[in-house]
């Protein structure tokens, strides 16, 4: 089977649909939040349901755990046997590492608990909720997926003085020999999917401005039977510019 290529407009489509579903807890809610891990009333399922090649495996229900500390916000979403207990997370087990956040008993990783209708688009959908679950209530310097922009071009040089290095989300643009390319700049830009024998692959060109800007490809390979990729990034080119929060 040929590589199959998808169009960045759908792809961010279906990035904001997500987003949109996420965000609309923040905007329900009214009074302080709380500070340090607690558990959250977010549906889940609710997120899951965007994605209309992707369902959540029968038997499993999801728990959602949120972070607020200080300026920044994160989350973390669980896959459970359906007839678990919403577990508080000082009574959870602690995973190390960053932000140490609450793992309940039982409990298996989002995509763990995901099934699909095996098609090309549903892959590539997999790689997007992964991503978007994983950055499930990052606020501020807890967000790192959502200022990353999936490619389907290099972004556009220009020989204009007055654009900065700083401007390319408003402009798309970014100054001539902007970019420090190690090797040879991609043929094809667009989100992809391929097969090699049983497995499956989903290529991802992305440009990651926090810190240092960045452009990588990221290559989600699927295993026989599962939406659970693991993922390699390779940096293609590094930029002048960039920002931190």
């Amino acid at each position: 089977m040929k590589p199959i290529s998808f169009s960045t407009i759908r792809v961010n489509r279906l990035r904001r649909s997500a987003r949109r579903t996420t965000q609309a807890l923040d905007e329900q809610r009214s009074g302080p939040w709380p500070e340090g891990w607690f558990a959250s009333d977010f549906d889940a399922n609710v997120l899951i349901a965007v994605f209309d090649t992707l369902r959540l495996k029968a038997g499993f229900a999801l728990h959602a755990y949120r972070l607020r500390e200080g300026h920044g916000g994160n989350g973390i979403i669980w896959a459970l046997p359906a007839d678990s207990p919403q577990v508080p997370p000082d009574e959870c087990f602690r995973l190390e590492g960053f932000l140490s956040p609450p793992k309940p008993p039982g409990a298996v990783s989002l995509m763990k608990a995901i099934e699909g209708d095996g098609s090309p688009w549903s892959y590539l959908s997999a790689s997007i909720l992964r991503r978007e679950a994983e950055e499930f209530g990052a606020f501020w310097h807890g967000c790192k997926w959502t200022p990353q922009t999936i490619l389907s071009k290099l972004p556009r040089p220009t020989s204009d003085p007055d654009v900065s290095a700083d401007e390319w989300m408003e402009t798309g643009d970014t100054p001539e020999d902007y970019w420090t390319w190690q090797g040879a700049a991609p043929t094809t830009w667009e989100p992809t999917y391929a097969e090699s024998g049983a497995t499956r692959m989903i290529v991802l060109h992305i440009r990651n401005p926090l810190g240092r800007d960045q452009i990588f490809r990221a290559t989600d390979t699927y295993q026989p039977g599962s939406y659970d990729c693991a993922t390699k990034t390779k940096v293609l080119a590094t930029g002048a510019g960039g920002f931190v929060y």
